[in-house]
């Protein structure tokens, strides 16, 4: 049986290590109200099961995350390179580390989150426009019953309140949006005009999905 990988991070450990202090450590700073945290490069970022998806044995695959841990390999070779001094980066080294940005990009909470307010909304619209009586048509033939006054009540207060219903995320919708926009969008930023910047300043933040995840400071 091979082992899941069920601790999956949504910013590459080799990234972090670059923010990271002798010991491994990042400083991780909260959104306002909660405290900063120091945590290991090998626990920051993650979160269970992010990239899962069900299949249709019922079985939960890892496949995303190991796919992701590829695009990871050959960046983490070229951010090397770079913090070696070498530059520009060119050829297979700069189309790696492209691919690397817009996979960190597309693979976030933020962009998940995105897909489920698009969802949310659509539904609201649709059912709002539609009406309560549509509504209940669609339930009763969608699972073979009467609808009652009340349960309908009920659901369309859910369907059309603001921001629309809530939702279960779509693990796979996301990651079918990854997979379909990865190549271009790496294809694009590899075609970009690209700049490196050296702080000099004692202290370097950087950004996970909703938090700043990081700070590494110098001596």
């Amino acid at each position: 049986m091979v082992k899941r990988r069920k601790r999956q991070h949504t910013v590459s450990k080799f990234y972090l290590r670059a923010f990271a202090d002798e010991a491994g450590t990042v400083r991780r700073v909260g959104v306002p109200g909660r405290e900063a945290v120091d945590l290991s490069v090998n626990d920051a970022s993650v979160i269970k099961d992010f990239y899962s998806v069900r299949l249709s044995d019922g079985s939960v695959s890892d496949a995303f995350e190991e796919a992701f841990g590829e695009v990871e390999d050959g960046a983490a070779t070229a951010h090397r390179a770079l913090l070696d001094g070498q530059w520009p980066l060119q050829g297979e080294a700069r189309l790696s580390l492209a691919a690397w940005i817009a996979l960190q990009h597309l693979r976030t909470e933020g962009t998940r989150g995105d897909q489920e307010v698009m969802r949310a909304t659509m539904i609201r619209l649709v059912v709002g426009s539609s009406g309560k009586e549509a509504l209940r048509r669609h339930i009763e033939r969608a699972e073979s019953r009467k609808v009652g006054d009340q349960e309908l009540d009920k659901e369309w207060a859910d369907l059309t309140k603001p921001g629309g219903p809530d939702l279960e995320p779509d693990v796979l919708m996301h990651m079918d949006t990854v997979v379909s926009l990865l190549p271009g969008f790496a294809q694009y930023l590899r075609d970009c005009h690209w700049t490196v910047f050296r702080f000099q300043r004692r202290c370097l933040a950087t950004s996970g999905a909703c938090q700043i995840v990081c700070v590494r400071a110098w001596s």
